[in-house]
């Protein structure tokens, strides 16, 4: 093998070079890639560790993000809750108003109330409440809200229906004046002198006193009436009917609708009658009842209103 020489310039010298021999090299390559290994092992642990912390901790505020927002549901839930069952108790004042049985909480079968849902949040100690039971309860609470709505657009029917009724009912006293000794009943009929039923009740007072109506209808008839002499009919809602005979004008026509209080005759003569007066019946499914049963406002004060 020939040797090969190099010339040193730092001692002015011939140096030889000295040659490794391949086991030498193998070692050195070998020594190299182990600590490379080292070193690029523990850089990826650093970087792993270093990614998982750091996904922990994004991890850790999206689930504070998370709790505090299922905080604020719950405190949404409960007040939605309250208002429900708020509404569901002046629901019931309501049925009672408009003559409707009260319902229970139970009757519904639609409430999951604010403390099964606490307690269901409870039950997952150290987690976050499970969307679908979420769902379950905002649905539910849904549909509670929508049966308090139907609810209410019942109970408001039926009060509209209830102010018809009410406004229909014959309730004051048609005209002033006295009522007659000979009320409704038996009695000797005053002209023909024998024993009749009085189907009505005699207001004596003056010829062109204002005749009103007891109560909102349809007037069914105008015209003379046997010994009623000029009479006006008017039907009311439920199987209610008024009459108003021995007039001495009317100012209505028939299918007019009338309001309670309006002015729709004068008192008169006309028919079998022995002075001026008003006769007023009230009836109700043909049945003829007693009409001061039903002077439930005093015509006076009706009149009052009627001014303001």
């Amino acid at each position: 093998m020939r040797k090969l020489y190099y010339f040193s310039k730092s001692n002015l010298k011939l140096k030889q070079f000295e040659y490794l021999n391949p086991k030498s090299i193998l070692i050195y390559v070998i020594v190299v890639l182990f600590l490379l290994g080292i070193s690029w092992g523990t850089l990826s642990l650093i970087d792993h560790f270093t990614s998982s912390s750091n996904s922990i901790s994004a991890l850790e505020n999206e689930n504070k993000i998370l709790r505090e927002k299922l905080k604020s549901l719950t405190a949404l839930y409960k007040d939605v809750d309250k208002d429900l069952k708020e509404l569901w108790t002046e629901n019931n004042y309501l049925r009672l108003a408009a003559n409707l049985p009260p319902l229970s909480e139970d009757e519904t079968a639609l409430g999951v109330g604010g403390s099964e849902f606490e307690a269901s949040i409870k039950s997952n100690v150290g987690l976050l409440i499970d969307l679908h039971d979420l769902s379950k309860y905002v649905e539910k609470l849904s549909l509670k809200l929508k049966f308090e709505k139907s609810e209410h657009q019942t109970i408001s029917s039926k009060l509209k229906e209830n102010k018809i009724l009410f406004a229909s009912i014959p309730a004051i006293k048609p005209s002033e004046g006295v009522i007659g000794l000979n009320g409704f009943g038996m009695r000797e009929h005053p002209i023909l002198g024998l024993n009749k039923m009085h189907e009505g009740i005699d207001i004596i007072t003056d010829v062109g006193t204002n005749v009103r109506s007891s109560g909102s209808g349809l007037v069914s008839f105008v015209g003379f009436k046997g010994g009623y002499g000029l009479t006006v009919e008017i039907e009311h809602a439920s199987g209610y009917k008024t009459i108003y005979a021995h007039l001495s004008r009317s100012l209505v026509k028939v299918g007019q609708k009338i309001t309670r209080g309006k002015v729709i005759a004068s008192t008169g003569n006309s028919g079998l009658s022995t002075g001026p007066h008003l006769h007023y019946e009230v009836h109700h499914d043909g049945i003829k009842l007693d009409p001061t049963q039903f002077f439930f406002d005093d015509l006076a004060l009706f009149e009052q209103k009627i001014k303001k």
